[in-house]
């Protein structure tokens, strides 16, 4: 694919994402309110009709309990929406939070559930650092590290500057609707 076609394709593939976020919070908010009948994953997507359209549920252990995917999916997803509004994305921070807190003893989970994926967005899972052994979710890892104290204080301008970056009411990453529209 050339470059010019991986840029047609992004606004869509983020679309995919975003929806997709949606269906986890959905399912999120579904099980949050019988997690506490339910032993495991597995006994609610059985018990409850309304959990049993959810996919992700058919991929994760079905020995965890609810609460624990409550908790683990808040922090697999928490950086999506503002990871997917940045104007580059950052592909392997997308994957490899749900995979470290959702998937990280769950290889087979994570194959299935990459492989669902990428029917709508072909490179997600792709080229992905291994994750390390630790307490530390994967996205704590991405993000900067603090500033030295020695560091120069930014200065700040006078005036009014334009601002280099789009404004957050641009149509990007959306394109522009047709004239004809």
């Amino acid at each position: 694919m050339t470059k010019h076609e991986t840029a047609m394709q992004d606004p869509y593939e983020r679309r995919a994402l975003l929806l997709h976020l949606g269906d986890v919070l959905e399912s999120v908010f579904c099980l949050s309110q019988c997690a506490d009948e339910y032993a495991s994953i597995g006994e609610a997507v059985k018990g409850n009709e309304a959990l049993a359209g959810f996919t992700l549920l058919g991929f994760i252990d079905p020995k965890m309990a609810p609460r624990d995917f409550i908790r683990r999916a808040s922090g697999a997803f928490f950086v999506w929406p503002k990871a997917l509004l940045d104007e580059t994305l950052n592909r392997p921070l997308l994957a490899n939070t749900v995979k470290h807190d959702l998937f990280a003893d769950n290889a087979k989970g994570w194959d299935a559930y990459v492989e669902e994926r990428r029917k709508e967005v072909p490179w997600f899972g792709e080229a992905l650092p291994e994750i390390a052994e630790s307490a530390e979710p994967a996205h704590a890892a991405s993000t900067p590290a603090p500033v030295p104290a020695s560091a120069p204080a930014p200065q700040k301008q006078k005036g009014k500057a334009k601002s280099e970056k789009p404004s957050r009411y641009s149509t990007w990453p959306w394109p522009d609707k047709p004239a004809d529209a």
